[in-house]
């Protein structure tokens, strides 16, 4: 990868995870639930409502807001909505944007970029196997990362980062059980092992399966 879209790309995979602190974990998996911690997301609210620092409170603060769980409104924070209309559409989008990577890829010589996506392919599929919605719906993102990021585009796969946000990923991985990963898994390998074909229709077919219907893969 070229300097620019590398280090995206890097910066986006490192976002992909778990949080290390367990207290804004636990207010990770709250906030999808749709508890509200606080009227609305502040440092200071955070802080009193957990019993930690100030300074933990902005630490919080810009991890929840940088992954997604903070919306921007117009005058204010708020948290993220939980609304399964807009949820359709986020992964829509997403899924959009994954589509027109794999045009592009169908259009390149994409060899180069096979050994990473590979690498992340298989992480997906172990971690599958392990029948962890959460778990797996990060690896598969980071799986996706590395598809959208072998265009070379760094202006697509801004749009992209902004829009498969780790908040995504975990409200989705409340509706998703064993047979819907099992499902992706099979879609994953299919999708890889035509990426590089020409086969773009089938390919981005299978990447789309995998956001708006896991449980059943499109071409395998």
């Amino acid at each position: 990868m070229e300097r620019g879209i590398g280090q995206l790309y890097r910066a986006a995979i490192e976002r992909m995870a778990k949080s290390d602190d367990q207290e804004v974990e636990k207010l990770r998996r709250a906030i999808v639930r749709g508890e509200r911690p606080s009227p609305l997301p502040a440092p200071d609210a955070l802080a009193r409502i957990t019993n930690n620092s100030r300074e933990w409170g902005a630490y919080a603060f810009a991890d929840l807001r940088g992954a997604g769980f903070v919306r921007n409104e117009l005058l204010q924070f708020d948290w993220v909505q939980i609304d399964p209309s807009r949820v359709g559409d986020e992964l829509a989008a997403v899924a959009g944007i994954e589509a027109r990577s794999i045009i592009r890829l169908s259009l390149m010589d994409c060899a180069g970029a096979m050994p990473e996506i590979e690498r992340r392919l298989q992480s997906f599929v172990r971690t599958t196997a392990g029948g962890k919605p959460l778990a797996s719906l990060l690896a598969h993102q980071k799986l996706m990362f590395a598809v959208v990021a072998a265009t070379g585009e760094v202006n697509l796969l801004e749009e992209y980062a902004k829009r498969a946000r780790v908040a995504l990923v975990y409200i989705r991985s409340l509706s998703l059980e064993r047979k819907d990963l099992e499902g992706m898994s099979a879609s994953a390998q299919a999708m890889v092992s035509k990426l590089c074909d020409g086969n773009a229709r089938d390919c981005a077919a299978d990447a789309t399966s995998m956001r708006l219907h896991p449980r059943r893969p499109a071409i395998v």
